[in-house]
């Protein structure tokens, strides 16, 4: 079975907690808390995800990866974080190690520089992504295939995400992923529950290869 991540949308709605609270009881237990900052910044301040989390109930938490750093998971009580695969190199804090943090990495070479101790390795894009404003690099999923074996998902379980839905799934499946990790697939949808619900039935009955 394929784990589902899902990251949240990138600007709030209406609807979203809504939404969440629903899928949450519908399966999910993988949300990855990822918002716009203000002023342009790529990603929102603690405090602005602090003010975000007010907006489900206390026990969410448990299931809630936030975008930044280990210590902004522990203050902000979340299961963990996903973090830039650069800031986890050389002497970190002796606190991270004890937060459940997956790396966020651009590159396959990114992902065999990681220390042992992370939870996960989420690589994308992999495809273009629905919610970006232009065209991004993606991964080279050649050297991917080439090099899975160095990577050894075992010790450093693979996420993948980046323009993943239920069409283009199947070009992933033969990577051994641990997951996959979605944001268009759900919320482009017009009912984004619904969409999740299916999504997350198809990854149930996929077959990873031994």
């Amino acid at each position: 079975m394929l784990h589902l991540w899902l990251i949240t949308a990138p600007d709030d709605f209406s609807a979203e907690f809504d939404d969440i609270e629903q899928m949450f009881s519908r399966g999910l237990s993988r949300l990855i808390l990822q918002k716009r900052g203000r002023n342009g910044a790529p990603y929102a301040s603690e405090s602005e995800y602090e003010r975000w989390l007010l907006g489900l109930p206390m026990e969410c938490r448990d299931r809630i990866w936030v975008r930044g750093t280990p210590d902004m998971a522990e203050r902000l009580e979340v299961r963990g974080c996903l973090c830039d695969s650069s800031r986890l190199a050389g002497d970190i804090p002796p606190s991270w190690y004890r937060i459940n943090t997956v790396a966020a990495c651009k590159s396959v070479e990114e992902i065999t520089k990681l220390p042992p101790w992370v939870a996960g390795a989420l690589l994308g894009p992999v495809f273009q992504p629905a919610f970006a404003v232009e065209p991004v690099s993606c991964v080279d999923l050649s050297r991917l295939e080439s090099e899975r074996d160095s990577i050894n998902p075992s010790k450093v379980p693979l996420i993948l995400s980046g323009g993943l839905d239920e069409e283009t799934l199947p070009s992933v499946r033969p990577f051994d992923p641990s997951g996959i990790a979605v944001l268009g697939g759900v919320w482009n949808y017009a009912d984004p529950v619904n969409a999740f619900i299916k999504l997350n039935r198809s990854l149930g009955n996929a077959q990873l290869r031994p």
